[in-house]
């Protein structure tokens, strides 16, 4: 089993900060950090599991990377569109689930 170190892009933090603010909007700062704090935990997951994840079939991911791979977070709102890089997972964005399309 090969273990590896997990980036997040700049594309992908801002992304997060987003998330971050729009929860902080509807609810409190907390929460919104709370959120982000969780999805950050379940990438963490990646640096011994992104082997297992297949090439995305979505044509919205393979615009991002071209050897993109996916998988669904927080109830499947959100997408995770990483790739493998050497030793490295690069987180590339996080997409709402619902405009992922073939």
């Amino acid at each position: 089993m090969r273990n590896y170190t997990v980036i997040v892009s700049n594309e992908a933090t801002a992304d997060l900060d987003g998330m971050a603010r729009y929860i902080a909007s509807l609810y409190r700062i907390e929460s919104g950090h709370n959120y982000v704090n969780r999805i950050l935990g379940k990438l963490a997951s990646l640096s011994y599991t992104a082997d297992i994840y297949q090439f995305s079939r979505y044509a919205t991911a393979r615009r991002i990377h071209p050897l993109a791979k996916t998988f669904s977070i927080m109830n499947h709102k959100w997408t995770v569109v990483f790739h493998v890089d050497g030793n490295f997972v690069i987180i590339d964005r996080f997409i709402p689930s619902k405009l992922m399309v073939d």
